[in-house]
């Protein structure tokens, strides 16, 4: 009998990891290819399941525009978990078969491997599905290899000048909206996609108030879907889509978040959400002092007003840093627990406590569940909330005041709340107790109006007010 050119029984001394995984690519080979643009009756099924087509499949919102039309970008504005992620990766899939050279582009190497290409919606998994179609991944040099020659190569926004040199037909940028350094990686990659009579790219991302994702949903070029979370609920599990509503439900953020809509601002607020953008942090410096603020709400039904807990610090280089919302809806108990919690995980060094509404019974009901030792500054807030919002405001237009990661009902709270309208803002007031406890603000500084909004004019500091403000923040960090 003649040698065969390989063992067959090799496959029974391989691992039994080894072994599930040729058993699915076996799998694989012989399942039947499964269409996701589906041709009968096209967007019109919605990707529901039909004759000939037991399976889901691409929605009408993950359908692209057609490349009969004259497009440069198609943006897919979506909420979390929306399926924006499997629409690009079914579409950079489809464009292999009209060009040979494509990139794809992620925040970070470990988004571009984890999510874009092995994700569970990455491109790999849907290759997988087309029988056959299976591109050959070579992680470390981030190249993805179709059968048909078609080659994908993988890049970051870490690393925008790597994009000046390619020459492609079409690329997929996923989260755009969330690079900092968006307008330069975007600039670097027009300038390599020139290969082609029609060059593409696919945008997916959930959308932010940047001037950049702004400006590209406005261009006559660009093809805008916007698709609502809840589009994919079939798909989500129960325990995430009742969180999404707990948490971002009738809130700005909520719109962004969960609808896939880019914010406007509110005309007349202070804060806006380029403001908020722009002086965010992802880790405070280190920090002089920690204080927790406290807006007691006076009472605990389902419609009272919120318990505001925001924590705050001050950076040895002087600046406000927003830490954490511990706000919610609370019994004077379970408040009071919440303060704790925040004062021992932040090792804050004093609470600060409006007292408008319960006076002395405030400050025991911290001294009782807190600890005998927490210290408790009581607030009485006698001036009208504009007159202390304002300077705190005022920090943040300096590039002074910043808040570390993402808070968004706190954030919401900031941008939706105008001056002398609607209720009580819990969140940011505790926050303007903690930040008038870090720092001594100057409340008496002249106030003017620009643009239809209230606004201290910081290009020229208030002369006196300023280098008050600066002796306070020197004194605080003796």
């Amino acid at each position: 009998m003649p040698e065969l050119p390989f063992d067959p029984d090799a496959p029974q001394r391989w691992t039994p990891a080894a072994q599930e995984r040729l058993l699915e690519t076996m799998a694989v080979a012989n399942a039947e290819p499964r269409v996701w643009y589906c041709p009968s009756p096209g967007r019109l099924c919605d990707g529901h399941p039909h004759p000939g087509y037991e399976y889901e499949h691409a929605r009408s919102d993950q359908w692209p525009p057609s490349l009969r039309e004259d497009w440069l970008a198609w943006v897919l504005l979506s909420g979390r978990g929306a399926g924006k992620t499997r629409a690009g990766a079914e579409w950079l899939r489809s464009m292999t078969r009209y060009t040979g050279r494509l990139c794809i582009v992620a925040p970070t190497a470990s988004d571009l491997r984890d999510v874009m290409v092995e994700g569970e919606s990455g491109i790999l998994r849907v290759c997988e599905q087309s029988a056959g179609y299976i591109p050959h991944w070579e992680p470390s040099k981030k190249r993805l290899t179709f059968p048909n020659g078609a080659v994908v190569i993988g890049y970051t926004a870490e690393e925008p000048d790597r994009l000046r040199g390619r020459n492609d037909g079409a690329a997929w940028m996923d989260e755009p909206g969330h690079y900092e350094n968006v307008d330069y990686v975007w600039q670097m990659l027009l300038y390599g996609l020139r290969a082609g009579r029609h060059p593409r790219i696919a945008i997916t991302t959930t959308p932010t108030p940047s001037k950049w994702l702004k400006d590209i949903v406005a261009d006559p070029d660009s093809r805008v879907t916007t698709v609502s979370t809840f589009a994919n609920e079939a798909n989500l599990p129960p325990a995430f889509i009742r969180q999404m509503r707990e948490r971002f439900a009738n809130t700005r953020q909520g719109r962004q978040e969960l609808f896939g809509q880019i914010l406007e601002d509110v005309e007349g607020a202070l804060w806006s959400d380029a403001l908020l953008a722009d002086t965010r942090v992802a880790i405070a410096p280190p920090l002089g002092r920690i204080v927790v603020g406290v807006d007691p709400a006076g009472t605990s039904t389902n419609r009272s007003d919120v318990t505001g807990i925001v924590v705050c610090g001050l950076g040895v280089d002087g600046h406000l840093y927003v830490l954490a919302d511990y706000s919610g809806r609370y019994t004077p108990l379970e408040w009071a627990q919440a303060v704790r919690d925040a004062y021992h995980d932040y090792n804050a060094d004093l609470i600060v406590a409006e007292t408008n509404y319960g006076g002395e019974m405030v400050t025991q009901n911290l001294r009782t569940n807190v600890g005998p030792f927490a210290r408790v500054q009581p607030v009485n807030s006698r001036r009208g909330k504009f007159i202390r919002a304002e300077p705190v405001f005022g920090l943040f237009e300096q590039g002074r005041a910043h808040v570390v990661g993402r808070w968004e009902q706190l954030e919401d709270e900031m941008c939706s709340w105008v001056p002398g309208t609607g209720k009580s803002p819990d969140r940011l007031d505790a926050l303007v107790h903690g930040a008038h406890s870090l720092i001594a603000l100057d409340t008496s500084a002249a106030i003017s109006v620009a643009h239809g909004h209230f606004r201290r004019d910081v290009s020229r500091p208030h002369g006196d007010n300023f280098r008050k403000l600066k002796a306070m923040v020197q004194g605080a960090l003796r």
